[in-house]
């Protein structure tokens, strides 16, 4: 049986160029994992992926300062508007061998809720994006992971249902810590938007005051 870890991670498509406030100024795609021991650089650089939809207007232009970016971001928006978005998911790792499950493009964090639907019994299977295609099933009694629905090569876990929910419990704890860092960064590299960027970040993960809404949803 595989010993499970579940981490939540947000992608970063690079932030080296990024400097309205302090970021880990890495090029390139990758992901960063959410938690309660970020740095102050992490925890910018998540924040400004959850926002950085913001960041240039129509032509493709970037904000000219800190306000413009952070007024855009953080509203008011129409429901039918663009909103702060946190692409990412679940990152899957086999502890005792430190192989690890990502998730794939065009998913997002805040679609985890599928996840605890399959171990419920309430959706045969959820899709946690593609290129590759990654997803969950319950399947014999066990919750397989798998990272690539067309390869079997590719790595495959199989875990029991109490290993998974423990697995997304602490992941969820992790959503908490990083939350709990926000209103403290805050205050101090955006203090006009100190009120407002807690709750959108926090809004966009669907973590914190916004997981029991999801709960009872479902």
């Amino acid at each position: 049986m595989t010993a499970l870890r579940a981490e939540p991670v947000i992608e970063v498509l690079g932030d080296d160029t990024f400097d309205l406030w302090p970021v880990v100024g890495r090029k390139g795609f990758w992901y960063q994992a959410l938690h309660g021991d970020m740095s102050d650089a992490e925890v910018g650089t998540a924040v400004h992926q959850v926002l950085r939809w913001f960041h240039t207007d129509e032509k493709g232009d970037e904000a000219a300062n800190l306000a413009v970016y952070l007024g855009r971001a953080l509203g008011p928006h129409d429901p039918g508007d663009a909103q702060p978005i946190a692409m990412g998911g679940l990152r899957f790792i086999e502890t005792s061998t430190g192989i690890s499950i990502t998730p794939g493009c065009c998913y997002s964090i805040d679609e985890r809720s599928e996840i605890f639907d399959v171990l419920e019994g309430s959706l045969p299977g959820c899709w946690l994006g593609h290129s590759p295609d990654a997803g969950v099933t319950l399947r014999d009694g066990l919750v397989e992971i798998v990272q690539d629905a067309e390869d079997p090569a590719r790595p495959i876990f199989r875990v029991a249902p109490d290993e998974a929910r423990a697995a997304l419990a602490q992941a969820e704890a992790d959503l908490d810590g990083f939350c709990s860092k926000l209103a403290p960064w805050a205050a101090a590299h955006a203090p006009m938007h100190a009120e407002l960027l807690p709750d959108a970040v926090a809004h966009a993960l669907e973590a914190g005051p916004y997981r029991l809404a999801r709960s009872e949803s479902h």
